[in-house]
């Protein structure tokens, strides 16, 4: 009999307090399922360059990012891990990110972005619940 591997839970990461909180439950959720949680952290490019784009992270931020959210997430799941990563489109990236992991199951968290601020930019949490191949928790 073939033996069976590790489920996958993705936690898509940024920094704000609604990702905080996806990490809490996504790692809560990780512990109870007995699956590998892992954290990743989608860096913006601009799709006209290729370059970073203005929400992009410096390499310090990005590390002090995936930091906290690993010690937040190893108080609830022992098997943590962190991944970067870059798009043009974060929510794109992050699935392609979990593809790639063989992740059954993605959490992100959403914030309280109304108006203007979200027809500009979007939601990612929207993004990736419309267009994951996988379950998808979004978390407030």
């Amino acid at each position: 009999m073939a033996e069976q591997e590790q489920a996958v839970v993705v936690c898509g990461i940024d920094g704000s307090a609604h990702a905080e909180s996806a990490v809490r439950i996504a790692a809560q959720f990780a512990r109870v399922k007995g699956a590998r949680l892992a954290l990743v952290a989608v860096n913006p490019l601009s799709s006209a360059s290729g370059h970073p784009d203005i929400r992009a992270w410096k390499a310090e931020e990005q590390d002090a990012i995936l930091m906290r959210s690993m010690t937040e997430a190893r108080r609830y799941c022992p098997s943590v891990e962190a991944v970067t990563t870059e798009g043009h489109d974060v929510a794109d990236a992050l699935i392609a990110a979990a593809a790639a992991l063989g992740a059954d199951h993605i959490v992100v968290g959403t914030g309280d972005r109304k108006g203007l601020v979200n027809w500009l930019m979007g939601s990612t949490a929207e993004a990736v619940a419309a267009r994951a191949p996988v379950s998808v928790t979004i978390a407030r």
